[in-house]
């Protein structure tokens, strides 16, 4: 199966390396440790591999996995506990992971609650999974967002509820340019994790650009969230 992130995995790493600077700290800190007899931590859409290291920190042992070659090409390097597959169909026993993390991945792939899915189906009875992406309500290719640090401002256009995967030939969105997104609504990102009758969902956060709680204490109400993360617990027997 080809992935669309072949043949940008250089530019990827280099244009996103401080992603995992940014969100490490958040990621570790919603992940928690690891648990000692078990540390195994899967990365569902790995990509190049930058938040192994926020994920190491806590004790876990990182498995990554991605649909993309050329990105686990990268990632490799920095651990090589790496498998090739699809997320919505992982080549992976039911209950063999007591943690999965999963960032920015909700653009990227074609069947979102599909990976849900099968996220919940690895994740062990009373295993953490942690997601953070962006916000689905307010970053997409409906929402002009250049002038808010400056002016506050923010245009809505149309487009929100168009989860096909779109492309921008401006080239002022470098995801969207190279290799497309899909804008899921808030109810369609939400209900993916909703759906899963083995999965409680813990917590649901916004966050600012820097993954910082929003609205920040000092906030005058301009800026909008920007990221989102979810938190959740595979419910015990």
């Amino acid at each position: 199966m080809a992935a669309r992130y072949d043949g940008h995995a250089d530019w990827y790493d280099t244009r996103f390396r401080n992603l995992g600077d940014e969100s490490a700290a958040l990621l570790a800190a919603l992940l928690g440790p690891a648990d000692p007899a078990d540390p195994a931590c899967l990365d569902i859409g790995c990509g190049t591999g930058l938040h192994f290291s926020a994920v190491a920190a806590g004790g876990h042992r990182i498995i990554g996995l991605d649909l993309s070659a050329d990105q686990l090409r990268i990632a490799a390097g920095r651990d090589p506990h790496v498998i090739r597959a699809d997320a919505a169909h992982l080549p992976l026993p039911d209950a063999s992971f007591p943690a999965i993390v999963m960032t920015f991945i909700h653009t990227d792939v074609d069947d979102f609650a599909a990976v849900v899915a099968e996220a919940a189906r690895v994740l062990r009875p009373g295993g953490r999974l942690v997601y953070l992406g962006p916000h689905p309500a307010f970053v997409g290719a409906f929402a002009a967002r250049q002038d808010e640090p400056e002016h506050g401002a923010v245009r809505f256009e149309p487009g929100y509820g168009d989860e096909r995967l779109r492309r921008d030939p401006t080239g002022r969105f470098p995801i969207r340019s190279r290799v497309g997104a899909r804008n899921l609504t808030l109810t369609t990102f939400l209900g993916a994790f909703l759906a899963q009758p083995d999965l409680r969902l813990t917590s649901v956060r916004e966050l600012d650009t820097a993954m910082r709680p929003w609205p920040p204490p000092s906030s005058d109400g301009r800026i909008l969230p920007w990221n989102i993360a979810v938190t959740a617990r595979n419910k015990l027997p």
